[in-house]
Order: structure tokens, then C-alpha cells, then sequence
């Protein structure tokens, strides 16, 4: 039962992260945190442990990559993290197809995102999105995360 819940938080957890980000240009520690947590609940109650390791050494490999990205500015610490997390549910089999769906929807979302900017945004919205000349990465992870879950 437990195990059922667990994605359906995550799902969440992606959802708020993407609002937020795209509301305040802020991905809060708090709300980084709780994949690990919700992973962590996943280790304590499933019987087979393996496929979890190997997420567990995929994570570790986004993690690396989030930080190399972190270390150019790429990226921002918030999205390392929650990419990181994101990559903790992501089953194995499925990682290869998921980065594929991640470059999709980032270069798509960047280009909508700009054309929007272009005709609605105002430095004066309250929007982070609209008003700075950034481009959110929680969407491309968590619709990633989303559909690595759901329908991968």
C-alpha cells in the first residue's frame, strides 16, 4: 500500500517544485529533501531491494552531472537536487529513455518559454518567469519525472 503512495507524492513533490520555481525562481531545501525521504520510505518497506540500487547508482550519476552543470552555471544547486531525486524514481531499465524526454522537453519548453516572454512578459510581473530572463529546469525535471513514473 505504502509502495503505491509513494510515487503519487513524488508526483507532488514535482508539482509544487515546478509552481514554485516558475512563481518565485526558487526551488525551497525543504521541498529538495523530500524525494530522498520518500525514497528512503521506499527502502525501509519493499522486499526487493535491487532494482532501488540501481536507481540508487543512477541518482548518484545525475548527481555528478547536476554538479559539473551547477559548476559551469547550468544549472542551479535547487534543480541539482531535485534532479537528483527526480533520477531516485526513474526505474533503470527506462534512464536511457527518460534523458531523451528530458532534452525534448527542455528545448521545447526553452523555446515556448522565450516566445511567451517575448509577448506577455513584463519585468513588473510577479512571476518569475515573466519578469527574469531565466529559464526554469524543475519543469523539464519534473514533467520528466512524471512521465519516466507513469509512462515509461
Amino acid at each position: 500500500m505504502i509502495v503505491d503512495v509513494v510515487p503519487l507524492a513524488m508526483a507532488a513533490v514535482l508539482g509544487v517544485a515546478m509552481l514554485l520555481e516558475i512563481r518565485t525562481g526558487r526551488i525551497p531545501n525543504w521541498l529538495t529533501a523530500l524525494p530522498f525521504v520518500l525514497f528512503g520510505i521506499l527502502l525501509i518497506v519493499v522486499e526487493d531491494r535491487t532494482p532501488l540500487y540501481w536507481q540508487m547508482g543512477l541518482a548518484a550519476g545525475v548527481f555528478i552531472f547536476g554538479l559539473v552543470m551547477f559548476a559551469i552555471g547550468g544549472s542551479g544547486a535547487g534543480a541539482v537536487k531535485l534532479m537528483t531525486g527526480t533520477a531516485l524514481f526513474v526505474p533503470f531499465a527506462t534512464a536511457f529513455y527518460a534523458g531523451i524526454v528530458f532534452l525534448l522537453v527542455f528545448f521545447t519548453s526553452s523555446f515556448v518559454i522565450v516566445q511567451l516572454r517575448k509577448l506577455i512578459g513584463s519585468e513588473d510581473s510577479s512571476w518569475h518567469l515573466m519578469a527574469n530572463a531565466v529559464l526554469p529546469l524543475s519543469f523539464s525535471i519534473g514533467t520528466t519525472g512524471l512521465i519516466a513514473m507513469f509512462l515509461l
